[in-house]
């Protein structure tokens, strides 16, 4: 809100550049002419009414304000109005107009520094304070230096002192750091934020400013018996109101500290009389350093604190609506417990739990009858039990789920997809979860894969039997029409042995067919014969391609799983001789008394960046095989280099059982 009270500050001053509305124009140049010309005119009278020396120049810092906040049309009113303070009090119009283009162009040059590095006006960075104070700090000493160039002008020479122009320069910057915060950062937002703070608190802080005002008005000097707890006081009242009120309010009390610190020194009276110029310039230049740096810096840290407090909540609503706006089933739990923490309204519907339910419960409440893992276990790359065998080349969980099966409060199994994520919930260890529910894709596919199977096997069947048969007996009666022309018309024999041969091609090419609708069909349905077949085939490509079965307990899958097997291999070889380039592929069959494992290794160049993905369609073929029958696929590297392709199922398990 700060920041916004600064761009709208800004967005007047480009507006009324861009259309210029000379009645505002003028009475805000009035407004800093008589500002300007007062404060100036009362410096130069202090002296009259029994003050030392002249102390911080205000008109600098109400200069440097306006030319900031109303852009470059001040710049006649400041020049006029310091010209006019120098000569109506008895100075050369010549000096006059050399000091009036000095604070004229100071304001100018340090207003452009702010501007070319982007200051904020509510001093919203740490950042900020430095630039402003650099900036005001290579603007003022303008002043000195045209200051010097009119007293040259009018030959007054003896004047020329480092120790005068520094006087000078310092008086100018001070009066620019202790007045222009005020003024720039003063908004309407402001004024509203203050009817916001609580009376009491700005009341009771308000007063402790005004007593140490009159303090160090009123207090007889004693040395540092009083000055040092009052300063500390002030620097504590300081803090306060920049930790408690805006920076309005706290750079206001410090101006008003710092006044009346130079008042006390200038004049003799209170806590700081009786020190002397040099010392008393010392103890008003730090003081006003101390307390706005004070409030700019604490001002400026509480802002991007403020700032960034703000990001995060903004981050967390914005979290807090993705999460509970999100249509698939989500939610947090602890890692160390597994009890539920957060839950979105999908994950009740999905499961049939309330939320006060939900978070009375745990993970394990989730587990399906049978089911080993509701979760990834710890450590896993999301892939399931053995992903662990392949954590440093698996394919990313992203794109590779882990799958297990749910139970909802009705006692339904539910298919889920799962994705797991460590993350940091305030400080407590939590996991998220999304567990999407697929039965119904899983059904489907699982339907889909069992009808292309069943027609295949029809059409292979009947082209084995219908067709097939066909062709057999007509090769035979050809060849024997062959035979006989041999005998009785020799000069027919040739072509009837021609045709005999192309049925022969008829019957072959038949039989690759039946083979490709049902590739166990040649092996007896046996899947080691038609894995050793294979493995015989593709041999042929100069590829040494070796098959070896261990089996401790035979072979209780259903046909059809058997046939997904032999097609996962089937793509697995092709893929390993078109694009591993390795010398030798090893096909392994092992099963147990549960399971069943294929694993298709190479020695070649390993996977390509697709395949390490599963972006291709015959990775994407090869999982959904896997998930049709009820068996997790893995894809990575071999220990030895090479690629890896293992396919894990259940004994005992064909599409019809697993789709129950």
């Amino acid at each position: 809100m700060r920041r916004l009270g600064a761009v709208q500050s800004t967005a007047v001053s480009v507006a009324g550049s861009a259309q210029p509305q000379w009645p505002k124009v003028g009475l805000r140049g009035v407004i800093v002419f008589a500002a300007i010309f007062m404060t100036g005119s009362i410096g130069f009278l202090l002296p009259k009414f029994g003050a030392d020396f002249i102390l911080p120049l205000l008109p600098s810092g109400i200069a440097m304000a306006a030319r900031y906040r109303w852009g470059p049309r001040m710049w006649p009113f400041v020049f006029a109005s310091v010209a006019a303070v120098d000569w109506a009090h008895e100075q050369i119009l010549i000096e006059a107009l050399a000091v009036g283009g000095g604070l004229a162009g100071g304001t100018a040059l340090t207003a452009w520094l702010l501007e070319h590095y982007r200051f904020d006006a509510a001093f919203a960075h740490v950042r900020d304070v430095a630039l402003f104070i650099l900036a005001s700090a290579a603007g003022m000493s303008l002043m000195p230096t045209l200051g010097f160039i009119g007293l040259a002008l009018v030959g007054r020479h003896t004047d020329f002192s480092l120790e005068r122009w520094i006087d000078w320069w310092s008086n100018m910057l001070a009066g620019v750091l202790v007045v222009a915060p005020v003024l720039i950062s003063m908004s309407r937002h402001s004024l509203v934020s203050l009817s916001e703070r609580s009376w009491i608190a700005l009341g009771l802080w308000s007063t402790g400013i005004a007593g140490c005002c009159a303090a160090i008005l009123l207090v007889p000097t004693s040395g540092p018996i009083v000055r040092a707890p009052l300063l500390v006081l002030e620097i504590l009242l300081i803090v306060v109101g920049a930790m408690r009120f805006d920076l309005v309010m706290t750079a206001g009390a410090a101006l008003a500290i710092s006044m009346t610190t130079a008042l006390s020194v200038d004049f003799n009276l209170g806590v700081f009389s009786q020190l002397g110029k040099l010392p008393g310039l010392t103890v008003v230049w730090s003081v006003i350093a101390a307390l706005t740096g004070l409030s700019l810096i604490i001002t400026a840290l509480l802002a991007e604190r403020d700032a960034q407090s703000s990001a995060r909540l903004r981050a967390e609503h914005r979290y807090a609506e993705i999460f509970e706006g999100s249509p698939q089933p989500v939610w947090v739990h602890s890692r160390d417990t597994g009890r539920f923490l957060l839950v979105n309204a999908a994950a009740m519907r999905q499961y049939g739990w309330n939320q006060q339910e939900f978070l009375m419960r745990s993970v394990a409440d989730l587990a399906a009858p049978g089911q080993l893992h509701v979760l990834p276990e710890p450590g896993e790359e999301g892939t399931g039990e053995l992903a662990g065998q392949f954590r440093d080349t698996a394919i990313a969980p992203a794109t590779d789920p882990f799958e297990t099966r749910h139970r909802t409060r009705g006692g339904r199994v539910l298919d889920v997809e799962v994705w797991t994520r460590a993350i940091d919930l305030a400080g407590y260890p939590a996991t998220l979860v999304f567990a999407i529910d697929v039965t119904e894709r899983r059904t489907f596919g699982r339907a889909l894969a069992e009808a292309i199977a069943s027609e295949q096997h029809r059409i292979g069947q009947e082209m084995h039997d219908g067709l097939g048969q066909e062709l057999t007996g007509l090769s035979l009666s050809v060849q024997a029409l062959a035979n006989r022309a041999q005998r009785e018309w020799a000069d027919r024999a040739a072509d009837l042995e021609q045709l005999a041969a192309m049925v022969a091609r008829c019957i072959k090419g038949a039989r690759l067919i039946v083979q490709g609708l049902s590739p166990l069909s040649d092996a007896d349905d046996s899947l080691e014969a038609a894995l050793e077949a294979l493995a015989r085939r593709s041999s042929l490509s100069g590829t040494s391609v070796r098959f070896q079965a261990r089996l401790q307990a035979p072979l209780s899958i259903a046909l059809d799983v058997r046939s997904h097997l032999f097609r996962i291999a089937q793509e697995s070889v092709q893929n390993a001789l078109k694009h591993a380039g390795g010398t030798v592929v090893e096909i392994e069959l092992s099963c147990n008394a549960e399971r069943v494992q294929l694993s298709i290794i190479d020695n070649g160049r390993g996977l390509a960046p697709d395949a390490q993905l599963g972006k291709g369609l015959g990775m994407r073929t090869m999982r959904f095989r896997a998930r049709s029958i009820g068996g997790r696929l893995f894809i990575g590297l071999g220990e030895n280099g090479g690629s890896r392709v293992y396919c894990d199922v259940p004994q005992a398990v064909s599409v019809e059982e697993s789709n129950r």
